[in-house]
């Protein structure tokens, strides 16, 4: 038998024997999808709004702690004169109503509540000089002042203000206050409401009590 020369090419594979190979389309990236290219369109300019702050705030960073300084300075003098609070709480005192750039009264609500708190008839006595009708100190400092051992306050909470239409405003306080009576210690609360007006720094017009309970206290 003759063999091929070890120098000759192979004969080529007939044309049907080839190797088809067929052409695949190619798919989109998840990234090339119109949904993510929508989200890149949108949040590709804040992602580099704050990459340049950041590179601003590093190579800047005294000019960024003065800015941040008066933002919150300017922040805190509006929420003040606005609400009549600073940040966080701090001063707060729940007597002052603020009604129309004013105190409101409460510093006179404040005055009297803390007086009868004290046993002061003398100082409930200047609190009340405005009103037509005031109560009469010392029966009120022997029913409910802690100063004659009749209750221990516990709190005293402003729970609302009401500016009216004839400019007057109405405030309810709340006492809880505790009564050790001959079955053990008894929970309750005093109601107090007060009618006053914002003119001439505050006028106490009358003080009425409108609410109380007492109820032996709850053991777990």
């Amino acid at each position: 038998m003759l063999s091929p020369s070890p120098t000759q090419p192979p004969a080529a594979a007939p044309e049907s024997e080839k190797k088809k190979v067929g052409t695949t389309p190619l798919r989109k990236r998840t990234g090339q999808t119109p949904f993510a290219l929508a989200l890149k369109a949108i949040f590709r300019p804040i992602f580099k709004l704050l990459f340049y702050l950041i590179q601003f705030v590093r190579h800047h960073a005294l000019l960024t702690v003065i800015a941040i300084a008066l933002l919150l300075v300017s922040t805190s003098l509006t929420g003040y004169f606005t609400t009549g609070l600073w940040p966080f709480g701090i001063g707060h005192d729940q007597f002052n109503f603020h009604v129309n750039g004013t105190s409101g009264g409460g510093e006179q609500v404040k005055n009297w509540v803390y007086h009868l708190r004290e046993g002061n008839a003398a100082g409930m006595s200047i609190d009340e000089k405005s009103m037509s009708q005031p109560p009469n100190p010392s029966t009120l400092i022997g029913q409910y002042s802690p100063a004659k051992g009749a209750l221990v306050w516990n709190s005293i909470t402003v729970m609302s203000v009401t500016p009216e239409q004839d400019t007057s405003i109405d405030s309810f306080v709340e006492i809880d206050v505790t009564a050790n009576g001959p079955g053990g210690p008894q929970k309750g609360f005093l109601i107090w409401h007060f009618v006053t007006f914002a003119q001439n720094g505050g006028i106490l017009a009358s003080v009425d009590l409108v609410g109380s309970q007492l109820r032996p206290a709850l053991s777990q």
